[in-house]
C-alpha cells in the first residue's frame, strides 16, 4: 500500500479506548482526545479543524490513529500505566486504574482514506472490531458488546 490511499475494505490495525459514562450509558471514548465519543453502531468519522472533513492529510496530524500491532498498542498502554500488560482468557496482569476509569485494547477496522505511518495509520473512517476489557466486568462486558455489537471480553 502506498503511504496513502482510498480503501472500501477495511483495514484492521489496534487501538487504545477510555472506557466512561455518558448519561446512562458507557461509551468507548478516544484514548488521547479525551471526552471525544466513538458513536455505537455507526462510523466514527475524522474530523480536522483545518482541513474539515478531508482528514486525514498528509503533512498534519488529523486522522484517526490506530497501530499496526498489538504490541505498539501495548507499548502505548505500558507507558500510561508503567505496567506490562497480559491480558486475554490464558492470564491476566492488570494495571492500576487511573480515577476507576476501564480501558479497552482491540481491534478496530479502518477504511475510507487511509495514511500509512511507520507505526500504523490515521484513517478516515473506523469501528471497532473487538475489545478486551482492563479493569471491567462482566455486566460492562455486556452491555459494550450489545451498544457496540462487536465481541468484548472482560479482565
Amino acid at each position: 500500500m502506498s503511504s496513502s490511499a482510498a480503501l472500501i475494505e477495511p483495514i484492521v490495525a489496534w487501538r487504545l479506548w477510555h472506557v466512561r459514562r455518558h448519561d446512562d450509558l458507557y461509551r468507548l471514548e478516544s484514548f488521547t482526545w479525551h471526552h471525544v465519543s466513538w458513536p455505537a453502531r455507526r462510523r466514527f468519522e475524522a474530523e480536522c479543524s483545518t482541513h474539515g472533513a478531508a482528514a486525514p492529510v498528509e503533512g498534519h496530524e488529523c486522522g484517526i490513529y490506530a497501530f499496526k500491532t498489538r504490541e505498539l498498542a501495548e507499548d502505548l498502554l505500558r507507558r500510561y500505566t508503567g505496567v506490562r500488560q497480559h491480558y486475554g482468557r490464558p492470564y491476566q496482569e492488570l494495571p492500576p486504574l487511573r480515577q476507576g476509569c476501564p480501558i479497552a485494547i482491540g481491534r478496530v477496522s479502518l477504511w475510507g482514506r487511509i495514511l500509512a505511518r511507520e507505526n500504523g495509520f490515521r484513517a478516515q473512517y473506523a469501528y471497532p472490531y473487538d475489545l478486551f476489557l482492563i479493569g471491567g466486568e462482566d455486566g460492562l462486558a455486556r452491555e459494550l458488546r450489545r451498544l457496540y455489537a462487536v465481541d468484548v471480553w472482560p479482565s
